[in-house]
């Protein structure tokens, strides 16, 4: 009896991360207003009644995709001695699958509802730990510059891709990127 309750959870759980992570695929490709519970669910492979059991709709399933994607801790995880570099070598060698939350971001702007909670996971599972990690009383401009300087590296390798942002990121540009990142810790 116990084995077969462990099943299924072990499968709801599994039906849920399906439904997640496509999710987050078809937010990123298409915006919040032009995704569809169909699109997702047909990713997934479920059936589109899902979505409201798991997560009790289109808007609570775009929140928690978003908050699964914002994870500071590839950067606060870091040491602030030597943080530009490792934090070039995170942004620019990241691991293949995962979902980059800035698509998702960029989609949610057009609805006021979806815009609104994009902003309050922004702040809450970034700012907010980044200021904290920046420490002081600048903390918190600390955490805004990074996030300037991390939104233009992500734009223009993904969103709007530039020559110099193809493959390898440009050597010198990788540097002025480092002593950046580095200058913010460091002022």
């Amino acid at each position: 009896m116990a084995t077969a309750i462990n099943d299924k959870a072990r499968d709801a759980d599994r039906t849920r991360q399906a439904i997640l992570y496509a999710a987050q695929q078809i937010f990123a490709e298409k915006g919040f207003a032009e995704a569809g519970v169909r699109d997702i669910t047909a990713r997934a492979g479920v059936n589109p009644s899902l979505v409201s059991r798991y997560f009790g709709g289109k808007l609570k399933l775009f929140e928690a995709a978003l908050d699964a994607a914002l994870d500071a801790r590839m950067m606060t995880d870091l040491p602030k001695q030597g943080f530009g570099r490792a934090i070039m070598a995170r942004f620019a060698d990241e691991e293949k699958g995962r979902v980059q939350p800035l698509p998702i971001l960029f989609g949610a702007a057009p609805d006021s509802e979806a815009r609104a909670v994009a902003l309050r996971l922004l702040h809450d599972h970034v700012l907010a730990p980044l200021s904290e990690w920046f420490g002081g009383e600048a903390g918190e401009v600390k955490a805004a510059a990074f996030m300037v300087v991390s939104l233009g590296f992500f734009t223009y390798r993904d969103q709007l891709p530039l020559r110099q942002f193809a493959g390898p990121v440009e050597p010198g540009l990788r540097r002025w990127l480092e002593d950046t990142f580095q200058a913010i810790v460091d002022d």
